[in-house]
C-alpha cells in the first residue's frame, strides 16, 4: 500500500492541529465569558440584593431608634374594662411634652399579636404551650390580676417604646366620663342593639340619633356579627369620638373633661408623668389625632402586626416633634389661599387609597374635581398596607403646596418621574379618610357603586416598601380615644 507523501501528511497534522487549537479558543473565550459573567454579574446581582435588603433594615432601625430613644414622648396604656363582657378595650396614648402633640392609637380586644422569643420565653413560665403568636385573651385569663402589667411588656415589645404606666377605667365610669361632655349627634347606617344597666335588651335605631353616654358606649362596643366585626366597631368608635373631642374643642371643655377623668381613672406609675388637666389644657386640635393601630382581621380574629405597629409609632413621633414648627405654618395654608402658591389645578392629578377604605378614592376624586382639579386616575395602592400619613409625589419644587389645604398632614416628595402619566400623585393614608363635606359636586347614584379602579393594585412610583397582608384580610390604621387617660 503506497503511504501519502510527506507534505500531505504535514498538512493533516497541521490541520488537526489548527482544529484543535480552534476548539481550545472557542472554550477558553467561553469560559472566560462565564467566569467573568458569575464573578461580576452573580457577585453582583448578590452584593445588589445584600444591600438592597441592609439599606431597608437602617431605614426601619432609623425610623424605629426615633421612637425609641425619644426622651420627650410619654407612652401609657389605658384600659376600659367591660365588667359584664370581661373584655378590656385598650389605647396606646403618645404624648410629647415637649411640642404638646397627642396621638392615640387603639388596640382592638382579643388581638393576636406576635412577640419576640425572649417574651414567648417569658410568657412560658406562666402559660406553658404559648407560641410566639399570643392571644390578648388568653393572656387575660392565664395572668388574672397581672394581666395589665403582662400588657405593657407585650406593647413594648410589638411597639418598639417604653411604656411609662397604664390607668384603668371601668365601663361604668367610662359612661360617666362621656356623659361629661356634650350629647354627640351620630348617623347610624344600621340598628345597634344592646343590654342596659338592667340587662334589658334595647335597640338604637339607624338613622341620625343623639347619643348619651350609654348608647354611646353600646355603639363602640357592639359586634355585628360579620367576618370584620372588630374592624367594623373600630371605625365607629373612631367616627364617634372624633365627633366628641370636636365637641370638646368647641365648647372649650378640655379642663372639666380631664377632672372628670382623674375622678374616675385607677393609674399606675403615672405620678412623674404630666398631668391629665396639663395635657388637655395645651391641647389644640390640630394637635390632636385618633387611630386605630395598624392589623388586619381575618373571619372575625384581629391579627396585629408588629413591623408595621413600629413604624406606625415611630412615624408619629416623628411627626410630633416637628409639630411645633410645622404646625403653624400648615395650620395657616389650610385657612388661607395663598397667592405665592402654585395652583394645582392645571396639573393632572393621581389619587390612589393607600388607607384600605372602600371607595375612599372615589370620595376624593368627586371632592377634588368639584373643587376644579383635574382627576385623571384612581386606584388603590397596597405595596404597603395602611399608610398613616398621606404623601404626595410631585416632579417640581414647589408644586403641589395648595393640597395641603386638603391635606394638612401629608408629605411632600419631588420625584424624578411619575411613570403612569400624571403631574401629580397623591396617595391618601388614614390620616384623611374623613372627606370634607359639601364639595363641589354631590354624590350620584353612580359614585356609590364600587370603583373597579379602587380594586386594582398600583405598581408604580413607589419609593419605600413594607410588607402588604393578604388583600382578603381587611386593614385598620384609624383609631379612637381621647386624653392621656382616654
Amino acid at each position: 500500500m503506497k503511504k501519502p507523501s510527506f507534505i500531505k501528511r504535514f498538512f493533516s497534522f497541521l490541520l488537526r492541529v489548527c482544529v484543535v487549537l480552534a476548539l481550545m479558543a472557542v472554550i477558553a473565550v467561553g469560559s472566560f465569558e462565564g467566569v467573568t459573567y458569575y464573578l461580576t454579574g452573580s457577585f453582583t446581582s448578590v452584593k445588589k440584593a445584600v444591600k438592597e435588603e441592609t439599606d431597608q433594615q437602617e431605614v426601619q432601625e432609623d425610623t424605629t431608634d426615633i421612637a425609641k430613644y425619644n426622651k420627650n414622648m410619654e407612652n401609657t396604656l389605658v384600659f376600659v374594662h367591660d365588667e359584664n363582657t370581661n373584655k378590656d378595650y385598650t389605647s396606646l396614648n403618645m404624648y410629647d411634652k415637649k411640642t404638646k402633640a397627642f396621638d392615640v392609637l387603639l388596640m382592638p380586644c382579643d388581638a393576636q399579636v406576635s412577640v419576640s422569643e425572649s417574651l414567648v420565653k417569658e410568657l412560658r413560665e406562666t402559660i406553658s404551650d404559648i407560641s410566639s403568636t399570643v392571644s390578648m385573651s388568653d393572656v387575660a385569663r392565664a395572668f388574672g390580676d397581672k394581666k395589665y402589667e403582662t400588657y405593657v411588656k407585650i406593647m413594648e415589645d410589638i411597639s418598639g417604646v417604653k411604656i411609662s404606666g397604664y390607668a384603668v377605667m371601668s365601663s361604668n365610669d367610662f359612661k360617666k366620663l362621656l356623659n361629661a361632655g356634650n350629647t354627640v349627634t351620630y348617623h347610624l347606617d344600621y340598628a345597634v342593639s344592646y343590654r342596659d344597666a338592667d340587662n334589658v335588651l334595647q335597640s338604637i335605631e339607624a338613622g341620625d340619633v343623639e347619643l348619651d353616654g350609654d348608647t354611646a358606649y353600646a355603639l363602640m362596643t357592639y359586634m355585628d356579627g360579620t367576618d370584620d366585626e372588630e374592624t367594623r366597631r373600630l371605625e365607629r368608635a373612631n367616627d364617634y369620638l372624633t365627633k366628641y373631642m370636636e365637641e370638646i374643642f368647641t365648647k372649650n371643655n378640655n379642663s372639666t373633661l380631664a377632672k372628670k377623668y382623674d375622678s374616675l381613672v385607677k393609674a399606675e406609675n403615672t405620678d412623674d408623668l404630666t398631668s391629665t388637666e396639663d395635657i388637655l389644657k395645651g391641647l389644640t386640635e390640630d394637635g390632636f389625632t385618633l387611630r386605630i393601630m395598624q392589623g388586619s382581621e381575618t373571619k372575625g380574629v384581629f391579627s396585629l402586626d408588629s413591623q408595621k405597629v413600629k413604624l406606625q409609632v415611630a412615624a408619629l413621633t416623628k411627626k410630633a416633634e416637628s409639630y411645633t414648627k410645622n404646625g403653624s405654618s400648615k395650620a395657616a395654608s389650610s385657612t388661607a389661599s395663598s397667592s405665592s402658591t402654585e395652583s394645582s389645578k392645571k396639573y393632572s392629578i393621581e389619587v390612589y387609597n393607600a388607607a384600605y377604605v372602600s371607595g375612599l378614592a372615589k370620595e376624593w376624586e368627586t371632592y377634588l374635581e368639584g373643587e376644579g382639579y383635574t382627576i385623571s386616575l384612581i386606584d388603590s395602592y397596597q405595596e404597603e398596607g395602611p399608610i398613616s400619613q398621606t404623601r404626595i409625589n410631585v416632579t417640581e419644587e414647589g408644586m403641589g403646596e395648595d393640597l395641603l389645604n386638603y391635606f394638612p398632614d401629608a408629605e411632600i416628595n419631588v420625584v424624578d418621574s411619575i411613570s403612569t402619566g400624571g403631574d401629580i400623585q397623591i396617595y391618601v393614608g388614614t390620616d384623611s379618610t374623613k372627606v370634607p363635606e359639601g364639595s363641589g359636586e354631590s354624590t350620584t347614584a353612580e359614585e356609590d357603586v364600587d370603583d373597579e379602579s379602587d380594586d386594582s393594585t398600583s405598581d408604580d412610583d413607589t419609593e419605600e416598601s413594607q410588607s402588604v397582608d393578604n388583600t382578603e384580610d381587611t386593614d385598620t390604621s384609624n383609631g379612637y380615644d381621647f386624653s392621656s387617660g382616654e
